[in-house]
């Protein structure tokens, strides 16, 4: 009697093994530039088209391989990291597991050319789906080239899960980016449809990280710099300029490798508690220098998560590092009455038995004409300062109640212009009176029914129900600028752009690509005030970026929910009675009122049965 359990092919194998090690074009960016980098290349070039899935290749000038490297490679489980299962707890190299050219080539049509230094020729490589289709010798400059063609040719339903060009282009740059910024040391360059989109030539660190991450004032980047027995921590953050309301410019790097940490990233925001408002997210780019033998990187085939032997302790330095140089960019660092030092004396006292003690170096006591108190955490253009002249020791002290004051001055700093809409109305609309509950909700009597209104969220609904239209009719009425203005976008968000340019015209924008990464800005949406132009369309890319993979979204759903929350933002709240009735009748106009279209709740209701319950739910008998 025969079994039933057999082994699989080679070819099966390595497709099983490349969906872990190939989940889309960006794991093979990833994983290319990876073997460049341990090939000692000082200058790589990345050509993709469409997306990636036509082409992905890497070019470098590393040491090369021989004929019998170069064949050998693609074998799974061949590799040139390791000998022993010991030396994963001393790696420094990027790759080990010896499985991700097999992985590709599984996948994918691949053609390799590859020359030592001391060798005369190289040699030319073409692989099929793990078979070996052709193999002789070429010229070819030192280094190596590899060119990716067709990604799951051979696996038509892995090709139908791939996400559009813009998407899978998108991941590619963020996977670019993140090689680029830990590798100062090595030029790179980009080209996307043969258009050169990244040029990063070989510069300090702090110059690298404001190329890649498109910031163009290198003073907005804070160092960071904490040695320690456990671990050294060095790299920028951003300061509170830089923080933006969704994550991004977000980078955590181990012994130069990328990782994702959610619980850092919580030690981060966590430091910044009182500095950024609730909503936004800060820039920080920070390289972890640890004992290989203290962290252990083979958890998953993407290597971007690990596991430390000592993840306390280093959440409490992390934590601590933040704070001090926040406290050193915000006071003067030669205020006498305040020193870095004191966090270096408490990690001495302290072993890392416990959160520091804030009280060592608060600068309470420091000279309040020595404080940075012209200084804005919250820049704004068109509302002014919004704390100059504050204390601020209450941002970086205690900050519990930080977030419950409200600021006055930020206030009705001009009349609000609600956008109509032509919804039919659900039912009759009676207006019977109204008042304000204190700044954020207004009261009102509609149709013998007291309903209690979020301001804010009523005046989000209308311009949500404004920019759709817009959209539908392809239609939108744009204010132009006396002097238009050139803007320079970062390369992911350009991609995103450049696909929307029609839908942000019906939205009111006019905009024009000027070349390379630049926009021109000829006219803004009438309806919106003065603002920061290019912060304004950042955070609508983020925004609608952050919506776009909902499935109950369509694209101009997301583009006219990301449009109106950034207009409702920016747009002063009603303050007198014509504005209040004029957001009430266009409320009730709406075909359905009571709810956003992302599902909060405009207003509550309160009818006279409703009250009778209240009043006789405990009535005594």
């Amino acid at each position: 009697m025969s079994g039933i359990i057999k082994l699989l092919t080679d070819a099966v194998a390595n497709q099983i093994a490349a969906g872990e090690v190939v989940q889309r074009p960006a794991s093979i960016v990833k994983e290319l530039l990876e073997n460049s980098i341990d090939a000692g290349a000082t200058h790589i070039k990345l050509l993709i088209k469409d997306g990636g899935s036509t082409l992905v290749q890497v070019i470098d000038n590393g040491k090369g391989m021989s004929e019998t490297d170069a064949r050998l490679c693609w074998e799974r489980h061949a590799t040139s990291k390791i000998n022993r299962a010991e030396d994963l707890f001393t790696l420094h190299t990027y790759g080990f597991r010896g499985e991700a050219m097999a992985s590709i080539a599984a996948v994918a049509q691949v053609e390799m050319k590859t020359r030592r230094q001391s060798d005369e020729v190289g040699t030319f490589i073409r692989i099929e789906a793990s078979e070996c289709l052709e193999q002789q010798i070429c010229s070819a400059p030192v280094g190596t080239s590899i060119a990716v063609k067709n990604v799951f040719f051979n696996i038509p339903a892995r090709r139908n899960f791939l996400k559009s060009i813009t998407v899978e282009t998108k991941h590619i740059f963020e996977e670019f980016q993140r090689q680029a910024l830990t590798n100062p040391h090595i030029a790179f360059q980009l080209f996307n449809q043969n258009v050169d989109v990244f040029d990063f030539p070989i510069r300090p660190i702090k110059e690298r990280v404001a190329d890649v991450l498109g910031r163009k004032k290198i003073d907005a980047f804070i160092d960071v710099n904490e040695p320690t027995e456990i671990i050294d921590i060095q790299g920028f953050i951003g300061a509170p300029e830089l923080a933006r309301k969704t994550r991004g410019d977000q980078f955590f790097y181990v012994n130069n490798r990328f990782i994702k940490s959610p619980y850092f990233h919580h030690a981060l925001t966590q430091a910044f508690e009182g500095v950024l408002e609730k909503d936004q997210f800060p820039t920080y780019v920070l390289f972890f220098t640890i004992d290989p033998s203290k962290v252990d990187v083979n958890v998953h085939p993407t290597k971007t998560e690990v596991k430390f032997e000592d993840e306390r302790h280093i959440y409490n330095i992390l934590k601590a590092a933040i704070r001090k140089s926040l406290n050193a960019f915000i006071i003067p660092q030669n205020n006498p009455e305040f020193s870095n030092d004191s966090l270096g004396n408490w990690m001495k006292s302290d072993p890392f038995t416990q959160t520091p003690n804030w009280t060592d170096f608060n600068p309470s006591n420091s000279p309040s004409n020595s404080q940075r108190n012209s200084y804005n955490p919250f820049p704004n253009t068109d509302k002014g300062p919004r704390y100059q002249g504050q204390d601020w020791q209450k941002i970086l002290g205690p900050t519990d109640s930080l977030s419950s004051r409200f600021d006055e001055t930020t206030r009705f700093q001009q009349p609000a212009q609600f956008p109509t809409t032509t919804t039919t109305p659900a039912a009759p609309f009676e207006l019977k009176g109204f008042f304000t509950l204190g700044e954020s909700y207004l009261a009102c009597n509609v149709s013998h029914t007291l309903h209690v209104i979020d301001i804010k969220r009523a005046q989000q609904h209308l311009f949500f129900n404004q920019y759709s239209q817009q959209l539908e009719k392809q239609k939108g009425q744009s204010q132009q600028l006396l002097f238009p203005r050139n803007i320079e976008l970062p390369a992911a968000k350009l991609a995103i752009l450049l696909e929307l340019m029609d839908a942000f015209s019906f939205l009111g924008f006019d905009l024009g690509h000027f070349g390379g990464n630049a926009i021109i800005i000829n006219g803004l949406p009438a309806q919106l005030p003065a603002c920061n132009e290019q912060a304004l369309i950042e955070q609508i890319i983020d925004d609608y970026e952050q919506t776009a993979g909902d499935v109950k979204l369509s694209k101009n759903q997301s583009l006219a929910l990301s449009m109106s929350r950034q207009s409702a933002s920016k747009q002063a709240l009603a303050r007198n009675k014509e504005e209040f009735e004029y957001l009430i009748s266009e409320l009730f106009k709406c075909s359905m009122p009571q709810y956003t279209f992302d599902g909060k709740q405009i207003y509550v209701t309160l009818g006279a049965d409703s009250i009778f319950e209240l009043f006789n739910k405990k009535k005594r008998l």
